[in-house]
């Protein structure tokens, strides 16, 4: 017969070993994590943005746009309008849409219209997709931005594999094929292109708010779309772009710099109708007969002839 003592140590040892198997998993579970710590997702390896601002693109790269026209890259480049470029898809299961439909309803809240101020052009990374279908993808996007008349500012071209990569790498932008999941793997960013064909801006993720974006359109035009007043700022650097938020703020000194501008320019309208008024008229006689005296000791009194 087992004594008390035997059995309140098997009870022990039972409920120890009940324990460690509660906590085993846990442990390896936390050990699995520390070591994948730091390691990237295989379908995103060799993918991502290399930022290479104020570097030029080659304009001579051809695609094909909607219409199945052949057309060089830098058309678009045409001295006097900003791009919005982006790298999609239009067979991706799920990013491309969020992307394409997040940035149409950002620039539905701005005044600024495409074909007019700016130009959107969206390349396919997928060199099999076809011009019809491309044309597809511009109706969906053109249709929910639901401003008639702006459609020759939306452009979907698609190309061949070469000319793609070309480009994508001279604005920075990696991606890569998956075979087995039959997809694109591909950062969801926009780049924003000057006039004249010089990348300018990078707006990553998907929270495209429109006020950065507006923003965004006007730095990479050089202040040379919107009103006078979005000029005047611009000049006066009264916003400027923060890379870690990807969001522009404002500047003191910019603000300053407007401030005392607009103080010089109010202080002008009001002193010179004064002293246009203050000076004497043409013609106007500044003295009475005691000036004329004055002048002339020898004339004679006024009134005496």
């Amino acid at each position: 017969m087992r004594s008390p003592n035997g059995t309140y140590e098997t009870l022990m040892l039972a409920l120890l070993a009940l324990a460690a198997g509660f906590v085993a998993p846990f442990e390896l579970a936390a050990q699995t994590s520390e070591s994948n710590k730091g390691r990237q997702p295989e379908a995103l390896k060799d993918t991502g943005v290399e930022y290479k601002l104020g570097q030029p693109v080659d304009p001579t790269i051809l695609f094909r746009d909607e219409d199945n026209n052949s057309i060089a890259i830098g058309e678009f480049f045409d001295g006097k309008r900003p791009t919005l470029l982006s790298f999609n898809y239009s067979n991706c299961p799920g990013q491309c849409s969020v992307q394409l439909e997040k940035i149409t309803m950002a620039l539905r809240q701005i005044d600024f219209d495409p074909g007019k101020d700016f130009q959107i052009v969206s390349v396919s990374i997928d060199p099999n997709e076809q011009a019809s279908r491309a044309r597809q993808t511009k109706e969906k996007y053109t249709k929910l931005y639901n401003r008639p008349g702006t459609e020759s500012g939306w452009h979907f071209l698609t190309g061949q594999k070469e000319d793609i990569k070309k480009l994508a790498d001279q604005c920075g932008v990696k991606y890569k094929y998956i075979p087995h999941q039959k997809l694109f793997s591909h950062p969801p960013v926009f780049l924003l292109i000057s006039p004249e064909g010089k990348i300018v801006r990078y707006i990553e993720g998907f929270d495209y708010i429109s006020g950065t974006v507006k923003l965004a359109l006007v730095d990479a035009a050089a202040g040379k779309i919107g009103s006078p007043l979005i000029f005047l700022t611009y000049v006066a650097g009264c916003f400027v772009y923060d890379e870690t938020t990807g969001k522009y703020s404002m500047a003191a000194v910019g603000i300053m710099r407007l401030a005392g501008a607009a103080t010089a320019i109010g202080l002008l309208i009001l002193l010179v109708p004064y002293w246009f008024y203050r000076q004497p008229k043409a013609g106007a006689k500044t003295g009475g007969p005691a000036d004329s005296n004055i002048l002339n000791p020898d004339a004679p009194p006024a009134g005496v002839s």
